[in-house]
């Protein structure tokens, strides 16, 4: 991500809109915090653990998250305690699909505050909202899931609150893990409920050992909780009552029926017994996708075209014909619905043919460097005139020229940098589409 500028006044969510009364303002918070060494923007979030705040660290001029606690606020509710152990753990966890934590004070008597990665997408919960979790982006972001509780779990730290509104998907369809502020190591005693008998945390995705005061918790709560909201990933509702199978929705592949329901045990002993072997169940799953005879593929990297369900559509440009099979194969694998040139003119023709039949592309990827043609970044200016919403990827293995360096500053929203492996390719798509509105 290129460095932010500084913070203006005009911030897409206002920090005095009366959302948080006791909360300082930017501008107050720029006062507390010593030697100048970050400036706050924003109020973009906030909850009984603290209010997030959107910032830049101005020794480094990167965008980076504020979490700020008044001290004493829900002293009854051990908040402090908390939010130090949120800090201390993220501190310890250092893993490409965990939130990075920078720094930890006190400021005065009256507030402590954490620095964090600032992430630049959103998360499941509001991805589920949007009605963007096909599939097939759900069984893309598990495995980061699940590597990001393993490295956890490898630590000895039990995350104990995994939910969607924890899991951030960065526009680049990377995992970040975030929020441990109830994370406990396995030898700790059972911390979950209050002095108060109140139970902190999610209990639509709390397993019965988490709120029994008087049983130890281990890392297979969390696998609970990730089956909890596996269920809620492939169907967009909670297991609650007597809940249907996942694959009752026709685009769920059956087979997930029993990883859900062997994560959902109640006897934590039926349950799988790492996140590693749940893990390994998922891969299999996308590994051998299921043909319409009910078999499935034989393991192996070439996965048949079109035997998935088409969903979205992508238009692709590129002129080498081994490298536009691969992606096209990938993608359609991915259940999109692939339009292939290998000319900027006849990318611009489609793209505008599509508009006017109100079948309009959800995504186009522009590969970069055309010799005998018109090349991505020419075609991107025209196809900006005829929409100037479009949602496009520029591809090139040209990593140090500008537009690959800074996407964003010529209108992409992402960059796929050659030569690329089937997950990446499908992380950077699925993450972009996911937050990008279907068309």
């Amino acid at each position: 991500m290129q460095a932010a500028a500084a913070p203006t006044s005009q911030s897409k969510h206002p920090a005095d809109d009366g959302r948080v009364p006791n909360a300082p303002l930017p501008t107050h918070l720029n006062n507390l915090i010593p030697h100048g060494r970050y400036l706050a923007d924003a109020i973009v979030g906030a909850g009984g653990m603290g209010v997030v705040y959107e910032a830049i660290q101005l020794s480094l001029n990167r965008p980076v998250t504020i979490k700020l606690l008044r001290c004493g606020d829900g002293a009854g509710y051990t908040f402090e305690d908390r939010f130090r152990r949120e800090a201390v753990a993220m501190a310890q966890l250092t893993h490409p699909n965990i939130v990075d934590i920078y720094d930890f004070d006190r400021i005065s008597e009256d507030y402590l505050f954490f620095v964090m990665e600032y992430i630049e997408g959103t998360d499941l919960a509001e991805i589920m909202r949007s009605g963007g979790m096909p599939p097939q982006l759900a069984m893309l972001l598990l495995p980061q899931i699940c590597h990001a509780l393993e490295f956890a779990h490898s630590r000895g730290i039990v995350h104990r609150d995994i939910r969607p509104a924890n899991i951030m998907v960065t526009r680049r369809g990377e995992v970040k893990v975030t929020d441990f502020g109830l994370a406990k190591k396995f030898d700790q005693f059972n911390s979950f409920v209050t002095m108060t008998s109140m139970i902190m945390g999610t209990p639509e995705f709390a397993v019965h050992e988490q709120v029994d005061a008087h049983r130890e918790v281990d890392h297979r709560a969390d696998i609970y909780a990730l089956g909890v909201m596996i269920y809620q990933m492939l169907t967009g509702q909670l297991p609650g009552g007597a809940w249907q199978l996942p694959s009752q929705r026709p685009v769920v592949d059956p087979r997930m029926d029993g990883i859900v329901i062997k994560a959902m045990m109640q006897d934590r002993n039926q349950r799988h017994q790492s996140i590693t072997e749940l893990r390994h169940a998922v891969e299999d799953i996308t590994n051998r996708p299921l043909l319409a005879s009910g078999l499935t593929v034989p393991a192996g990297p070439d996965i048949r075209r079109g035997t998935r369900p088409l969903t979205r559509r992508v238009l692709l440009l590129e002129d080498d014909l081994l490298v536009r099979n691969v992606l096209g194969r990938n993608l359609e694998a991915a259940g999109l619905e692939v339009v292939e040139n290998d000319d900027g003119c006849d990318t611009i023709k489609h793209f505008q043919e599509a508009m006017q039949s109100g079948r309009c592309f959800d995504m186009v990827i522009l590969d970069l460097t055309i010799p005998d043609g018109l090349g991505g970044a020419y075609a991107m200016e025209n196809l900006r005139r005829l929409d100037p919403h479009i949602c496009a990827i520029v591809s090139s293995g040209y990593r140090d020229d500008p537009i690959m360096q800074n996407p964003p500053a010529f209108g992409f929203a992402g960059s796929l940098p050659k030569p690329d492996r089937r997950e990446s390719l499908l992380q950077i798509i699925n993450g972009v589409l996911a937050n990008t509105p279907k068309r």
